[in-house]
């Protein structure tokens, strides 16, 4: 079985790792399952997720990681964007330069700018928006790595998320952004792909239902909810019934009954 497992909220809260998951995820693996992540924070790339995760001890390979700052980049590059206007942490930025897009600053000319991605940015200002506004007003196309509203950190803690963000630019261009990560198809896509994996024999996990579980539900793939993240069991009474996950899990330590 093919697992494709969301990190924050489900895999650790920051650097807080979820108890019994590490174990849990190398003993899928070492019972012949692939264990994969699909993440919509942008803030690392893929190659620093996989430093961030195996200095938590998971064994995971570059190839078995999706991020929306991976998935921003392939993007841009299928579209064939030569200007992009950033906001967005460093993760973002490496993997837009690595599809050969060219990164422009404030002040460049809004002329020639394809795009604008916003990923979460620590360090969001007016100055940041003003660029943003000017070139989306300017004939730019407005792109984001999600839409998540908050993301859950340490000691049960939320932080606003890139959707904060998002709606700030959408409000002050007029603009509707294009979303590149969850719910949207392109990284279970991927994975699919390059794993050999059919959707009936796939399971996501994750602690959003309006992401990670609609992200599976879209593509067919059975879908499971930790509640070790920003979705609850009394939330599950509000959203409608297609929105349910098919497993309701206290956690990914509970995986091993899918073993």
């Amino acid at each position: 079985m093919l697992f494709i497992l969301d990190l924050d909220g489900c895999v650790y809260r920051e650097s807080q790792v979820v108890k019994g998951a590490v174990e849990t995820l190398a003993y899928l693996q070492e019972n012949g399952h692939t264990v994969t992540y699909a993440t919509n924070n942008a803030l690392l790339s893929r190659a620093q997720y996989r430093k961030k995760l195996r200095g938590m001890g998971f064994n995971v390979k570059l190839e078995e990681i999706m991020c929306a700052a991976y998935a921003a980049g392939e993007f841009l590059r299928k579209k064939k964007a030569k200007k992009v206007f950033v906001i967005g942490a460093k993760g973002l930025r490496d993997e837009i330069k690595k599809s050969g897009t060219r990164i422009v600053r404030e002040k460049h000319s809004v002329k020639g700018v394809d795009f604008v991605a916003v990923g979460l940015d620590r360090q969001f200002s007016f100055k940041k928006l003003l660029a943003a506004q000017q070139f989306l007003l300017g004939g730019a196309k407005l792109m984001a790595t999600n839409k998540d509203a908050t993301y859950p950190g340490a000691n049960n803690s939320v932080f606003p998320g890139c959707g904060s963000i998002v709606a700030s630019v959408e409000a002050a261009s007029g603009k509707e952004a294009f979303v590149v990560g969850k719910p949207g198809p392109f990284m279970l896509e991927k994975l699919l792909a390059q794993t050999g994996y059919a959707p009936k024999d796939t399971l996501v996990v994750g602690d959003r239902y309006e992401t990670d579980i609609l992200f599976g539900k879209k593509a067919g793939v059975k879908t499971a909810l930790v509640l070790t993240g920003i979705t609850s069991r009394k939330d599950l009474q509000k959203i409608p019934k297609r929105l349910h996950p098919d497993y309701v899990l206290q956690s990914v330590a509970d995986l091993t009954r899918f073993a």
